[in-house]
């Protein structure tokens, strides 16, 4: 992802939330908050500040997925309820809980989180202000409410922004969650993402003749698709559990069945690929008897159809093995642990996790099916490594839209378990890219022995192990 600017001085973002008494009217931006942000030079500020209350822990906690780091980054401020506050919205996220998540935000944007009765009240214009509405918005983007993801985004640009740009030095002021893109449409005037057709479980199976060969991402060769109805034309999609938002062909957007409504500038997925194109509103998309309308896709440089979580977690339920994906409301789960969901501040990320135990240390790790395991089972990034590494890294080259690229990567070999579930010797490949944190991703490799439990309704997930070993791939 571009580079964010992230406010990680703790102590002084808190005071900057906090006004000194004065003897008249509370002015409309806090003076401590000028005073922090004119410690940025224009460049940071035109290319986004990132409010972090609870520092890099607590961010890097919301895109891991991981609620112990969250908790870990709120106990190391004991005693502060505020960053105990936002830890609580982060964790609801992170299983997917937007509905209560939200809750506590419209807390937030009402009081801030302050008591009715609180001596010293807070400006108009506050931190605490801004992160709330930054999470909102991108909180409403990744459950596909583009309508009010566009109100928020309207009013940190109308109402925040023109205040602080009037203060000289802060000109370029801008807030990293509103860097994803934006509507050129009235947000009134987008229609609901909804579904239909859930009620009762349905199965649709999964074909493997379609390889992904795209110029400017990953290529895979058998990787599951599904056959789903566009605009009622049937269609092959392939199942993105690494991202947000539905991708499909720059072409299609001539559709009469299409309708621009604004522009992403930057979203990835968990193999750390860009993508920015057209905003557009599909009319309808069926998966079985299910029927989606007013779906939000992106159209952008693929030459291939994916459904990405945006879409996924509207159907309530999934258990997925190498055959099928069955669907629906009524599947039996039966899950016990939380659903892990990465996410970035803004929602031009999102990937679904799982915990995993690689090298006798158990980990989370993203869920890619768009990633097969003919060459190896496990992607890891980093960003560094160690002179051991560097001595049996190989370089491997790659051509990337016309850029020639060389990558130094090594391999490990291990056993894999998942769920205490024995995956037997697998292999993984290590990449160095400076780009990336230390991130892991798991492909087709989860399904060898279980199916997978996706409970988007109660936030569940949970790997159950096939009754027999004879899982053939279709072909």
């Amino acid at each position: 992802m571009s580079k964010k600017y992230r406010f990680l001085l703790y102590p002084l973002l808190l005071n900057s939330f906090c006004l000194p008494p004065l003897k008249a009217d509370k002015p409309l931006i806090s003076e401590k908050l000028i005073e922090v942000l004119k410690q940025y030079s224009p460049k940071d500020l035109k290319n986004g500040i990132e409010f972090e209350p609870g520092g890099d822990e607590m961010r890097k906690g919301r895109s891991e997925g991981d609620p112990l780091l969250i908790d870990k980054a709120a106990n190391e401020r004991e005693g502060n309820n505020l960053v105990k506050k936002f830890a609580e919205i982060d964790k609801l996220r992170v299983k997917g809980d937007y509905q209560n998540a939200n809750k506590l935000l419209d807390i937030c944007g009402k009081t801030f989180f302050q008591k009715p009765d609180d001596p010293d009240p807070l400006s108009p214009i506050s931190g605490i202000g801004m992160i709330c509405k930054q999470i909102l918005a991108g909180n409403y983007f990744l459950e596909g409410n583009l309508k009010d993801w566009g109100k928020s985004l309207d009013f940190i640009k109308n109402v925040y922004y023109p205040p602080v740009r009037k203060i000289s030095g802060l000109e370029q002021f801008s807030l990293s969650g509103t860097k994803i893109g934006s509507l050129s449409v009235p947000p009134d005037s987008v229609p609901s993402f909804t579904i239909t057709g859930i009620d009762h479980q349905q199965n649709i199976p999964l074909q493997y003749q379609i390889p992904i060969k795209e110029n400017h991402r990953h290529e895979a060769e058998q990787v599951p698709h599904i056959t789903a109805s566009l605009n009622g034309e049937d269609l092959p999609f392939f199942l993105e559990t690494s991202a947000a938002i539905g991708k499909l062909p720059k072409a299609w957007s001539h559709s009469p069945h299409v309708h621009i409504i604004g522009h992403l500038d930057r979203v990835t997925n968990a193999a750390s690929e860009f993508f920015s194109g057209d905003l557009g509103i599909v009319d309808e998309l069926k998966i079985g008897k299910a029927v989606l309308k007013n779906v939000p896709f992106l159209f952008t440089d693929v030459s291939q159809a994916y459904l990405g979580l945006m879409i996924l977690q509207k159907l309530g339920k999934i258990k997925i093995n190498r055959q099928q994906m069955n669907f629906g409301k009524d599947i039996i789960c039966n899950c016990q642990q939380d659903i892990h969901l990465g996410s970035e501040l803004g929602g031009d990320f999102q990937t679904l996790k799982y915990p995993i135990t690689w090298q006798g240390k158990t980990k989370l790790v993203a869920v890619d099916l768009t990633q097969d395991d003919i060459l190896y089972n496990l992607v890891t990034f980093k960003s560094e490594f160690t002179k051991e590494e560097k001595k049996q890294a190989l370089e491997l080259k790659k051509n990337l839209k016309n850029i020639k690229l060389e990558i130094a990567a090594y391999f490990n070999k291990d056993n894999l378990f998942i769920d205490e579930i024995s995956y037997g010797q697998k292999k993984e490949i290590v990449v160095g890219y400076e780009q990336r944190e230390p991130a892991t991703i798991i492909g087709l490799s989860i399904l060898d022995k279980g199916s997978l439990y996706l409970d988007f309704i109660n936030h569940k997930a949970c790997l159950k192990q096939n009754t027999s070993d004879a899982q053939p791939i279709p072909q």
